[in-house]
């Protein structure tokens, strides 16, 4: 008996002993610690750092910011692996912008060719996401733009009709949601589903059904870059393969349509059908390799729709969402963006047309508060792909070492900008030129920005002069002061939806 008691300890004395071993000389959690980095120490010996999956996303970007105040960057870990964690604003810009060659990356879900909504931006990296990108850029050109005013009119007319019919207290997010469905079925694919008299539609499910507050999907969506690998061998997917079909199906169906009765019409659909056009003539004439990373097909169509019908959706409709809760709180400031309408419209004959969206300053300004105060995302992410020297320092981040970008905790440092809480377009004025370089990061900067972010500005400023144009929106008696975003989503979103009132004018 007293052997076996001896040759356990003696097992046990080795395994401690390893585990001491591995933690002091070939953990990754030496990582920081060997780059002389200031670093949380992980929870966990073995599995590290888990806190990230489990914190509201609220919570977890103020506490990534607000950990050592006082340093421009500091180290972390998602389980075992290495995070840089970025809160000072000129590092961001050289990161993002300046030195971009050392960190065009993004960490991603899903490999792109797994299956037939992953070959799109977003997901690319290297080589295949800069040929991409070049291809995708001219798509939100001024000219591509305004030829897609006339979709957002239809749609912003819709609203106010639905309004009209229904004025009193309304969960704004839910009727949010439903005019930027409209507006991206109908820009994107030329659909006419009017979702905000049909909430029924297909659509809007695949929409909510993506974006639904989740912990399975939050757990999930914030070990990405620990499940791609995984989900390329198994064929996973966040998204149901029923939704995933359905929506495969509808693209395919309307190219085929198109294609067969000669159907034109300006919009997203037929700008990534124009590339692929385009690829398929210079591979008939060989000038294009058909493997080549620079061919634009079928794929890459379904892909690049989804991804801006999913990111159209949610973040349209939340941001606006916020934007007439504030207006709702700060009836001056209300009154304010209203007046600009009135003057502009006056000088346009009562028309919204492209250029009189072009002259609501004000109105971007209170958009540009709005994302402050509300981004859809608390930070940003790049992936390092090649050594990069902190500049100003000794340290130099290894090829593959992730970086987060601080952008909620940035956006509400009163160092940046006072009274952070307070909702105050002028802090955008541009004549007084009082934001920070690398302090407002709701869209991202550098070549990595959301190519949509002028198309969702104007999408935002149209349907916002629209409605303000007609009704007064005002607090009701289920509006929450203040408001509580969702702790299960990956996004910040609003919990239980936002409540106000509409009066006609």
């Amino acid at each position: 008996m007293e052997s076996l008691v001896a040759y356990v300890l003696e097992i046990g004395l080795l395994a401690a002993a390893l585990v001491y071993l591995y933690t002091k000389l070939y953990s990754p959690f030496n990582f920081w610690k060997k780059l002389g980095v200031p670093f949380v120490k992980p929870s966990y010996p073995i599995i590290g750092e888990t806190s990230f999956l489990f914190k509201p996303m609220e919570d977890l970007g103020r506490s990534w910011y607000d950990t050592f105040p006082n340093e421009k960057f500091y180290g972390t870990f998602q389980l075992w692996k290495p995070v840089l964690i970025v809160r000072d604003p000129e590092l961001m810009e050289n990161i993002m912008i300046k030195d971009f060659s050392h960190a065009y990356n993004r960490n991603n879900m899903v490999e792109p060719d797994t299956n037939p909504l992953a070959k799109h931006l977003v997901n690319y990296r290297d080589e295949k996401w800069k040929h991409l990108r070049n291809k995708l850029t001219p798509t939100f050109s001024s000219g591509k733009l305004k030829g897609m005013h006339p979709q957002l009119l239809a749609c912003g007319d819709s609203f106010v009709k639905y309004l009209t019919k229904n004025p009193g207290d309304a969960q704004v997010k839910d009727l949010f949601g439903r005019f930027s469905m409209d507006v991206v079925s109908s820009v994107a694919f030329g659909l006419d589903l009017d979702v905000m008299n049909n909430p029924d539609s297909k659509f809007y499910e695949i929409g909510k059904s993506v974006f639904a507050p989740n912990f399975f999907v939050r757990f999930f969506f914030m070990l990405q870059s620990f499940l791609a690998p995984l989900y390329k061998k198994l064929g996973l997917n966040l998204l149901p393969k029923s939704m995933e079909k359905l929506f495969v199906d509808a693209v395919k169906q309307t190219l085929e349509y198109r294609e067969k009765n000669n159907v034109t019409r300006q919009d997203y659909l037929h700008i990534l059908t124009e590339l692929k056009k385009k690829d398929d003539e210079l591979v008939k004439n060989k000038e294009l390799d058909p493997n080549s990373l620079d061919v634009f097909d079928e794929q890459s169509i379904i892909s690049n729709s989804f991804v801006f019908f999913a990111a159209g959706y949610e973040t349209t409709g939340s941001t606006l969402s916020y934007l007439f809760y504030e207006l709702a709180l700060n009836q001056d400031v209300q009154e304010k963006v209203y007046q600009e309408i009135k003057t502009v419209l006056e000088k346009h004959n009562d028309e919204l047309t492209f250029e009189a969206v072009g002259e609501m300053t004000y109105v971007e300004q209170a958009i540009n508060e709005a994302l402050r105060l509300h981004p859809p995302g608390v930070a940003g992410d790049r992936v390092i792909t090649k050594d990069y020297q902190i500049p100003g320092t000794d340290v130099v981040l290894p090829k593959g070492t992730a970086v987060l970008m601080q952008v909620y905790g940035m956006h509400l440092d009163p160092k940046y900008f006072p009274e952070p809480h307070a909702f105050r377009p002028e802090r955008f004025d541009p004549e007084k030129n009082e934001i920070i370089k690398g302090t407002y990061l709701p869209f991202g900067a550098g070549p990595r920005i959301c190519i949509a972010a002028r198309f969702a500005k104007i999408e935002m400023k149209v349907c916002t002069a629209m409605l303000l144009k007609n009704f007064r929106v005002k607090q009701c008696s289920r509006t929450k002061v203040p408001h509580e975003n969702d702790p299960r989503s990956f996004l910040l979103t609003p919990k239980d939806g936002i409540w106000l009132n509409f009066e006609k004018r």
